[in-house]
């Protein structure tokens, strides 16, 4: 599997929502402040809403990441506005100050998820970053090149590289080297059909 997880298609939305200019804070660390910052009643989400949030959930589950990280993942695919708080997102899926911290980390830390804040309010809020997907499935291209090199060392394990024996390695062997070679032309394509909306 690759080191950085990716999944998802990439978000609409983004830091430009507000009027007014957003700054990127480049840190992900601990959100004691916004934590501990006075917050007003998060804005109820629909039922179908949350419906979406935990079949997101599911699924990034299955993927063999944590369900908490993909339930804040999936509300802020669908939350309005889209850039939401600590305590926004803490009311909106009921759970734990602990383990939304700790889902953020990940989230942010893997820059699935930018952290802004906006002039004179010091709570900090968090929104998916734009473009997320394409730009992780790019880092994934180097990833299948480690594959078919790492694979290609097995090879050496055989005295004859052709042999029926070496079938197994070549079938995982063929299929990251197609993904190295069609992966990078995949992304080009999906780079200038953007570029033509």
């Amino acid at each position: 599997m690759p080191s950085t997880p990716a999944f998802e298609a990439p978000h609409r939305g983004g830091p430009h929502h507000w009027a007014a200019p957003i700054r990127i804070r480049p840190d992900v660390k601990g959100d004691t402040e916004s934590m501990n910052s006075p917050e007003p009643a998060a804005s109820g989400a629909s039922p179908e809403a949350l419906a979406f949030v935990e079949d997101f959930a599911l699924t990034f589950e299955r993927l063999g990441l944590v369900r908490m990280t993909g339930r804040v993942m999936g509300w802020l695919l669908v939350a309005d506005p889209p850039e939401q708080t600590f305590a926004e997102i803490t009311a909106v899926l009921q759970a734990s100050k602990g383990s939304i911290s700790t889902a953020l980390k990940f989230l942010t830390t893997a820059r699935w998820v930018d952290k802004v804040s906006k002039p004179g309010d010091r709570r900090d809020y968090y929104t998916i970053r734009p473009g997320v997907m394409p730009d992780l499935i790019k880092q994934q291209a180097a990833q299948y090149s480690l594959f078919t090199q790492t694979l290609a060392r097995g090879f050496d394990l055989f005295d004859d590289p052709e042999s029926p024996k070496t079938e197994r390695l070549r079938d995982m062997y063929d299929f990251f080297a197609w993904m190295e070679k069609e992966l990078p032309a995949l992304m080009e394509r999906w780079d200038r059909e953007q570029r033509r909306h």
